[in-house]
């Protein structure tokens, strides 16, 4: 199995619930890197979304969807996202829940990634796919250059010989789950 895990798919298609399930509450608090949390206003509409440690110990908000016009506020990526994807090495396992978003905007958050990327650490992770990457493109007014580094994420990962994705809409949940699961057995020796 390779050491790095990635699911992919469509928005609320179970990706993050498929991790989260797989790794179980006492493993996933002694993970390294970050979750991405979206929270809901009563009548069930995105309120925002918030970045923060596997524990839960450090939460930012840097996409705030209650104003008439989103609020980005990238310096949570900059300084949050690069100090938990610096600090992931110090863990037994890292969880990236999720990337490819407008994360890939920040160079610092891109150059901690990347060095996280080319370490031994196992990685369990969720990757934006192409269909949702689109729709936040339009939703926010992103750039070209969005599009290229999104791409270019994508491209990394399926040519990378320690990294496997696996689109949630080809094998289905619990196909994915038992997978994870498998991963889970093999990199966390527990």
């Amino acid at each position: 199995m390779k050491r790095h895990l990635f699911l992919t798919g469509p928005i609320g298609c179970g990706k993050s619930t498929i991790l989260r399930h797989a790794l179980g509450l006492v493993r996933l608090h002694r993970a390294g890197g970050f979750l991405t949390v979206r929270r809901r206003h009563a009548d069930g509409r995105p309120a925002n979304f918030v970045l923060m440690d596997p524990a839960g110990k450090e939460k930012q908000i840097f996409l705030d969807l209650s104003t008439l016009e989103p609020m980005v506020n990238m310096n949570v990526f900059s300084q949050l996202g690069t100090a938990l994807l610096d600090q992931a090495n110090e863990h037994p396992f890292v969880i990236l829940d999720e990337i490819g978003g407008m994360e890939l905007l920040c160079p610092e958050f891109m150059e901690a990634l990347d060095r996280l990327l080319s370490s031994d650490v196992p990685i369990l992770g969720v990757i934006k796919g192409e269909g949702p990457a689109s729709a936040m493109i339009s939703r926010l007014g992103l750039t070209e250059e969005y599009e290229e580094a999104a791409t270019s994420l994508r491209n990394r990962l399926t040519l990378d010989a320690q990294t496997a994705i696996y689109h949630v809409d080809q094998y289905g949940p619990k196909a994915l789950l038992a997978l994870a699961e498998r991963w889970v057995k093999e990199y966390l020796h527990d």
